[in-house]
């Protein structure tokens, strides 16, 4: 399930993303971020959950924690403890015993991350998984149920902010009970934490400072806002110039198709011999 989230819709929310282990995290080795998207931080000791705790909780940054987040920690008396998640997301919760295929359905659409979002997208697993977790947290702002334990719903995507004033300690975090969360969520959770989106149409997208790349099975046309001005976007495949001094430019895809852009300074696109 993991394997489906990485694969099916975190190339299709409209922002680039970066794959890392855990570990490069918590040692340093990364840049900072606006969005962090835990996979799967199920067991975490007390030295990475305190390294993680600090890492998140600053600087105005957002984490999405899926399923089971830090549900097991080995240096506690208890290693599987509602409490562990609890102090890692910020949530209070609550556990179901039976095996079960969880599902997840939006019930609150005011809220910036659901608005405009469909009542008809579900998402979840049939595979049947335990434990299944739910919110139990009056504190947070509940946007979906999840559905187990024989069709029953309670509450599983929620989100709250913490330390709102100061924004040496202001974060928010993203709680969601289910696995494979959907591109048009994931795409709302980060327009809320303020990340760039170059568009909207559920393409998959792959993006550098200087290079964006789309595959569209659909086609049509696309507006694609850059993070900042540019010199020039070039379509490298054919070699022609489609936009100077810009911060978006609009394009038609084929259906079926790969394009690729440089999107950056002019100088470059000459030692390349493309004309301007």
């Amino acid at each position: 399930l993991i394997w489906h989230q990485r694969v099916l819709s975190l190339n299709r929310f409209g922002a680039p993303h970066d794959l890392y282990l855990l570990n490069d995290l918590l040692e340093g080795r990364l840049p900072e971020y606006k969005l962090y998207v835990f996979l799967n931080p199920f067991h975490l000791d007390d030295r990475r959950r305190k390294a993680l705790k600090e890492i998140i909780g600053r600087d105005n940054k957002t984490a999405l924690w899926l399923y089971a987040a830090g549900y097991i920690n080995t240096d506690a008396d208890s290693a599987l403890d509602l409490g562990h998640m609890t102090d890692l997301t910020g949530f209070h919760l609550g556990k179901g015993g039976s095996y079960y295929g969880p599902f997840m359905h939006l019930t609150n659409f005011e809220h910036p991350i659901t608005q405009g979002l469909s009542q008809e997208l579900f998402w979840g697993s049939t595979r049947p998984i335990a434990p299944n977790f739910h919110l139990e947290d009056p504190d947070a702002t509940v946007l979906g149920e999840v559905v187990y334990s024989l069709g029953r719903c309670r509450a599983g995507f929620g989100v709250k902010t913490f330390n709102p004033t100061d924004p040496k300690r202001s974060w928010t975090s993203v709680y969601i009970a289910t696995p494979n969360v959907p591109a048009p969520v994931l795409r709302g959770i980060a327009r809320h934490a303020g990340v760039h989106l170059y568009s909207e149409a559920g393409d998959v997208l792959y993006a550098t400072p200087d290079l964006l790349a789309v595959h569209t099975v659909a086609g049509g046309e696309r507006t694609f806002q850059l993070p900042h001005r540019v010199d020039v976007v070039c379509d490298l495949f054919e070699g022609r110039v489609l936009a100077q001094d810009t911060t978006h430019f609009e394009v038609t895809l084929p259906p079926a198709s790969t394009v690729l852009y440089y999107v950056g300074a002019a100088p470059v696109l000459d030692s390349l011999g493309v004309k301007r």
